[in-house]
């Protein structure tokens, strides 16, 4: 029996309105089951299950069928965790304004939770450089986070170089995904995506192999197909050019493929999956979708043109972008607002 899998979206918000609005849209767009959201800018309500800390600070979203069958009670600071299938997921936020002592007592805090929760995923920001991540140094924080997980059975999933973090002040890695040896080949395309979100940082994608009995995640590839009528190769090309197979064996070097290309499928032609799940948030519109294209655009150009003459002028196209796409969400939500209010009022 082919195994089944869950979907998992790793974004800082940055605490930014726009930011939020916009993973509302990419969860549904990348088909995501479980969204790790440290630096919310607000908790969903019901029927959304959305599982915060008691500063509002880290949340983790469960979309679709993937049940938790525990959680945290919400009384824990800067981290909150969730019991999916049978797995632990611990979202976690450390602002840098945290002294290094405060930040020491987060990690004490966030080794003892996890400490009796196995198989487990410590997922988030947590502010902190290191060179086993990527970092061109190591720092206090960096330490004190490698000297703290080094008690619990984990492994990082970084790989590669590409920077979660792009300001205006530079880049860097300070997203971080670590689980337990026990999950480490069960991990699929784990990967910093290029998809445009609002924040300044970037979304990293994921999918956890479940075992065969536990009943939840997406089905697998089987005999699927899709309309070649309908490719959209700007959507295909994005997502293939992102894909980074970790070495292992070939077996699970395969899987990863496939599943980097039935990803493309899914999001570049129709009839790949129930069409039902792919239904936009409620104000999307055209006009939002070529903004966030106009965002995505701007962006690429603003990063080619550091250190050279037109740096300027580009990082203010890519402001003007990002400026227009706010708008048009606000616009459009007030426009859906108002006509609700209309329909509402017509039914009186």
């Amino acid at each position: 029996m082919t195994e089944q899998r869950i979907r998992v979206l790793q974004l800082n918000l940055n605490h930014c309105e726009s930011a939020q609005d916009l993973v509302l849209q990419t969860v549904k767009e990348l088909e995501v089951d479980v969204a790790v959201l440290p630096d919310q800018h607000r908790p969903l309500t019901p029927p959304n299950t959305w599982i915060s800390d008691a500063d509002i600070q880290a949340a983790i979203w469960v979309r679709g069928g993937s049940p938790v069958q525990r959680c945290s009670s919400g009384q824990s600071h800067f981290y909150t965790w969730a019991q999916i299938a049978g797995i632990y997921i611990l979202s976690i936020y450390a602002p840098p304004r945290l002294s290094h002592e405060e930040f020491i007592g987060l990690l004490n805090n966030i080794v003892d939770e996890a400490r009796g929760k196995t198989p487990v995923f410590l997922a988030g920001d947590f502010n902190a450089c290191a060179t086993e991540w990527g970092s061109r140094e190591t720092k206090p924080r960096g330490r004190a986070l490698l000297n703290a997980l080094a008690t619990l059975d984990v492994l990082l999933l970084n790989t590669g170089s590409k920077p979660t973090f792009v300001g205006e002040q530079g880049e860097s890695v300070i997203d971080l995904t670590f689980a337990s040896v026990t999950l480490y080949n069960r991990v699929g395309s784990w990967r910093v995506s290029d998809v445009y979100t609002s924040s300044d940082h970037k979304a990293i994608v994921y999918e956890i192999l479940l075992g065969e009995n536990q009943g939840v995640g997406r089905a697998p590839v089987g005999n699927r197909r899709w309309s070649a009528r309908t490719l959209d190769s700007d959507s295909f090309a994005e997502i293939v050019s992102e894909m980074e197979i970790r070495s292992g064996s070939a077996e699970n070097m395969v899987d990863e493929l496939m599943s980097t290309i039935v990803r493309a499928c899914d999001a570049s032609m129709s009839g790949g999956r129930d069409r039902r799940r792919r239904e936009p948030v409620y104000w999307w519109n055209d006009d939002i979708a070529e903004c966030r294209r106009d965002c995505i655009r701007a962006r690429r150009y603003a990063q080619r043109a550091r250190g050279r003459p037109d740096e300027v002028i580009r990082r203010e196209e890519f402001a003007d972008a990002r400026r227009r796409l706010r708008n048009a969400i606000k616009a459009s939500k007030r426009l859906c607002w108002r006509q609700l209010c209309d329909e509402a009022d017509r039914d009186v």
